[in-house]
């Protein structure tokens, strides 16, 4: 983990609330912040400063009952949970809520059809390659940041039509919860694509890309084979997200099956 801004600001407001004077909380370690930062309680005075920072968030975390492993300035998996419920406290005043799949009740309000075929045919009618008039170009609440080339951006997703109001659904709520600047910072606006006629990759049948009806986010950091333990979705900070998703019988399935986490579509796995 490199030391980010973000982390120094957090790490800079516990230094000011132990009355440890680390001047403004800016992401921007100046001499008050070391200073701040050698003084504080529980860190060893030899560690480097990014392993002091580091520490300092561990100690934060214990303050608000999460378990970041021992104090050792050394960030690994268990801090990384720690500092992102941390994180979510700050934003939101309390915990995230833990996931777990038995506790969801299985919706389908717009009666997506099974992810077979002839049932996709049947609702979405036959998917194309190219001139398929079921496909729709809408505008978006928020602009998408192009996953492959980050230097563009779009204001606009291509879809199938009976899927497009559901979209709009889930980006509004997503909008509405989150705001502009934690979507990017979850980067949540890092967009893989809609629309694309091709089969699912390693197989021989359609993807549910090719009716326009599944959609990417931040594929660089939900790789197709990552589990929840590498999967940025996978974290307590991203339940709302599926949340807004699944409201609509929209299929995540990093939530179901713990791989592509940033795949999400309207179509119904078969058991």
């Amino acid at each position: 983990m490199d030391l980010t801004p973000e982390i120094i600001k957090i790490a800079q407001r516990f230094l000011n609330l132990k009355n440890l004077n680390a001047g403004i909380v800016d992401g921007i370690p100046g001499n008050k912040t070391y200073a701040a930062l050698n003084k504080l309680t529980g860190l060893k005075p030899d560690w480097p400063n990014e392993r002091k920072f580091f520490g300092a968030i561990q100690l934060y975390a214990k303050e608000k009952g999460l378990d970041p492993g021992p104090v050792d300035g050394l960030w690994g998996a268990q801090t990384q949970t720690a500092y992102d419920a941390l994180r979510h406290i700050l934003l939101y005043g309390k915990a995230p809520e833990p996931w777990r799949p038995e506790d969801r009740m299985p919706v389908n309000p717009n009666n997506w059809p099974l992810q077979r075929r002839a049932d996709l045919d049947a609702f979405y009618g036959p998917a194309k390659a190219s001139g398929n008039k079921n496909l729709e170009t809408f505008t978006v609440p928020y602009p998408l940041i192009i996953a492959w080339d980050p230097s563009k951006k779009t204001t606009k997703i291509t879809a199938h039509k009976k899927v497009k109001d559901s979209i709009l659904r889930v980006l509004n709520k997503t909008l509405q919860h989150y705001g502009i600047a934690e979507i990017k910072r979850l980067r949540l606006d890092y967009f893989g694509g809609c629309f694309m006629y091709r089969p699912i990759r390693g197989g021989n049948e359609l993807s549910t890309h090719s009716w326009g009806i599944a959609l990417d986010f931040d594929p660089e950091n939900n790789q197709l084979k990552w589990g929840r333990d590498k999967a940025t979705f996978a974290r307590p900070e991203y339940n709302k997200w599926f949340e807004f998703w699944e409201e609509e019988g929209w299929v995540s399935l990093g939530r179901e099956r713990n791989y592509d986490w940033m795949h999400v579509q309207a179509a119904k796995l078969v058991s």
